[in-house]
């Protein structure tokens, strides 16, 4: 067996990411109109917070970021990064879908669309 060795290209290196990726902790709620998701990512910032929706896959991205200036001189926690990936319910309105972040916290509204939203079925009585 022969193993080929190939030549890095020296104009395109590859990305190396430096902290490791952890899923963060979330909760999932639904009523009638939505499921909710509240997603805890501390230090993420709006601009370092990535939200993709392709077909039923949704994907958070959250990068922390320093938050103290100067030299390090010790650490006693390492610093990581955000990644989760879900795998959506059908019936979910794509164009409705909306987030915010509050003080770390990740509210991230799925709107149902209306076939998927209960209804009252009117019962019409017979002549």
């Amino acid at each position: 067996m022969s193993e080929k060795l190939q030549k890095r290209d020296s104009k395109h290196p590859e990305a190396v990411q430096d902290r490791p990726w952890v899923a963060p902790l979330v909760d999932v709620y639904e009523n009638e109109n939505e499921v909710l998701l509240v997603a805890d990512v501390p230090g993420v910032s709006k601009e370092r917070l990535k939200i993709d929706l392709d077909k039923d896959q949704l994907t958070l991205e959250g990068l922390v970021g320093e938050s103290a200036t100067g030299t390090l001189l010790g650490r006693e926690y390492q610093l990581v990064d955000y990644r989760r990936t879900f795998s959506l319910p059908g019936g979910i309105d794509h164009s409705k879908v909306n987030a915010d972040l509050k003080q770390g916290v990740l509210y991230l509204h799925l709107t149902k669309t209306e076939a998927l939203k209960p209804r009252q079925i009117e019962v019409k009585a017979g002549s």
